[in-house]
């Protein structure tokens, strides 16, 4: 797998305080909390979506939250959906459920909800499913990629 996203992670994280854990490949969020010794809710789960015209942005929010579209609507000014599997690969080089919460990277918008923002510490899939930031403080994420903080979830 390519690690290019990784290593733009760790590079934007650099001089921040995290760990950096190795695990076997999570296929859900509540797999992701359980290798990480975390909660569900300090799970940062970014989420690609698509405005149907080719227009993206990485929405984020806890892990144990479900986004609401008719929310995304509103902010966006257009109905989305999630973006398909060919097109997260093709923006953030990340198969699903490996994006990072770092839009910035990709050139797009990063919304994130106050259900994350909420919590001290966060913990996410660094570009690999395989690879996780865990334990970031939440300040030091929004220092570093400075989301429109806006509620999306339901």
């Amino acid at each position: 797998m390519d690690t290019r996203t990784h290593e733009k992670v760790l590079e934007c994280l650099k001089g921040k305080s995290y760990e950096l854990l190795e695990h076997e490949e999570t296929p859900t969020s509540e797999d992701s909390a359980r290798v990480r010794g975390a909660t569900l809710e300090s799970g940062a789960k970014a989420m690609l979506v698509d405005s149907r015209k080719g227009s993206f942005a990485l929405f984020v929010c806890s892990a144990s939250c479900k986004i609401n579209f008719k929310k995304i609507k509103s902010i966006l000014g257009k109905k989305s959906q999630f973006a398909k599997e060919e097109s997260v690969l093709d923006v953030t080089n990340c198969a699903s459920g490996a994006v990072p919460p770092f839009g910035r990277l990709f050139g797009i918008q990063t919304y994130c909800d106050p259900s994350l923002v909420s919590q001290p510490e966060i913990n996410f899939n660094a570009g690999l499913r395989t690879k996780s930031v865990c334990r970031l403080r939440i300040e030091d994420y929004l220092d570093v990629e400075k989301p429109t903080i806006i509620e999306f979830v339901e």
